[in-house]
C-alpha cells in the first residue's frame, strides 16, 4: 500500500516564490498527498496564490488555516500537533524552495525498506533567488545520535519525512511543551527522535533547491562565518541550548534512558564555573560532526559562550 504523506508548509509573506514551490509539489512522483498550510498573518499576494493552487486541484487535499504568529517553529509544531495528523506520514516544507520530483518517493522508499520508524531527511542544492548554484550539498561523517544533537542541527526542516510512528511520539512531546519555547523546529524533531532512539537516515542525495534569498529567516546565514560567530559571541548559541535543554528536561521520560543520563551530564557540565577546567565535550558523548566542530565547541566552554 502506498503510504499518503500530510505535506506540512507554513507561509508569511512569500507571494515571490511560493507559486514555484507549489508547482514542484504537484509534480511529485509520489502521488498520494494532501498539502496543509499555515499561514501566519501574510500581507502580500500569498492568499492568492494559495487560492488559485487550490483551485487548479480541485480533487486534491489542500488545507489553509491561521497560524499562531508566535515563529516559524511554533508554526509548524502548531500544524504538526493538529488532531488530523494523528498516526501519518508528514514532511515539512518551506514555502520557497523547489523540490525535485522524487524528494517523497525516495524518502517513502528509504524509510520501508529501513525499520519503519525512522527520520529521513536530505542533502540540498542551495541557490539564490534566481536560482543559481551557489553552495554545494553537506555530507556528514558521524553518526546522527543524541550527543550531536544536543549541540548541533544536521537535519534541515525543508527536507525531513516522518512516517507514522515518529510522528505519533513527537506529537505526544508536544502536549507537555510550550511550542512557542522551542527555538527550530527542525532541531527540536532531531533531539527529540534521536533522544527516543529513533534512527536518522540522511540522504546524500539531494531532494531540493534550497533557495536563499533576503528574506530567509536561517538558512544561508549559518554558513557565514561572520555571522556564526556573532551567533557565538552574543552567547544566541548559548540562548538556544538553554531553551532546548528546559524543553528536553520537560519531556525527559519519552527519552532513553542512556540519553536521560547524558542530558543531565550535559546540563551539569554547562553549569560548572570551572571555565578552565571542563571536560571535552567528546569525552562523555557530546560532539559534532568535524574535529574542527569540536575544537570550536571546547573553545567555547572555556570562553563561557555555551
Amino acid at each position: 500500500m502506498i503510504p499518503h504523506v500530510h505535506i506540512l508548509m507554513c507561509t508569511k509573506d512569500g507571494a515571490g516564490y511560493l507559486a514555484a514551490q507549489l508547482a514542484s509539489i504537484a509534480a511529485q512522483s509520489h502521488k498520494e498527498w494532501s498539502l496543509w498550510i499555515s499561514d501566519d498573518g501574510s500581507r502580500d499576494t500569498t492568499l492568492e496564490i494559495i487560492a488559485q493552487f487550490q483551485a487548479v486541484h480541485p480533487g486534491r487535499s489542500i488545507a489553509l488555516v491561521k497560524g499562531p504568529q508566535s515563529g516559524v517553529a511554533a508554526n509548524f509544531l502548531s500544524l504538526l500537533v493538529r488532531p488530523e495528523h494523528d498516526a501519518c506520514w508528514i514532511a515539512f516544507a518551506d514555502q520557497d524552495d523547489i523540490w525535485m520530483p522524487h524528494k517523497i518517493a525516495r524518502a517513502v522508499d528509504m524509510i520501508g525498506r529501513g525499520t519503519g520508524a525512522q527520520i529521513y531527511g536530505s542533502s540540498a542544492i542551495v541557490v539564490d533567488a534566481a536560482m543559481g548554484v551557489t553552495g554545494s550539498p553537506r555530507h556528514y561523517r558521524r553518526p546522527f545520535e543524541f550527543g550531536n544533537a544536543l549541540v548541533q542541527n544536521v537535519l534541515r526542516g525543508n527536507t525531513l519525512v516522518m512516517p507514522p510512528r515518529v510522528t505519533d511520539h513527537l506529537r505526544a512531546a508536544l502536549n507537555v511543551i510550550d511550542p512557542t519555547q522551542v527555538p527550530f523546529h527542525d532541531w527540536w524533531v532531531y533531539q527529540v527522535g534521536t533522544g527516543a532512539g529513533f534512527d536518522v537516515l540522511y540522504d546524500n542525495k539531494p531532494g531540493l533547491f534550497y533557495r536563499q534569498h533576503g528574506r530567509n529567516v536561517m538558512g544561508a546565514q549559518q554558513g557565514h562565518v561572520a555571522l556564526r560567530a556573532r551567533v557565538v559571541v552574543q552567547r544566541e548559541f548559548a540562548g538556544w541550548v538553554d531553551a532546548n535543554i528546559e524543553i528536553l528536561q520537560k519531556i525527559a521520560p519519552v527519552l532513553t534512558a542512556p540519553n536521560q543520563r547524558l542530558l543531565h551530564r550535559f546540563a551539569q557540565w554547562r553549569s560548572d564555573p570551572r571555565l578552565g577546567s571542563r571536560a571535552a565535550p567528546r569525552t562523555f558523548g557530546v560532539y559534532r560532526q568535524t574535529a574542527a566542530g569540536d575544537l570550536a565547541l571546547q573553545t567555547m566552554a572555556r570562553l563561557g559562550l555555551i
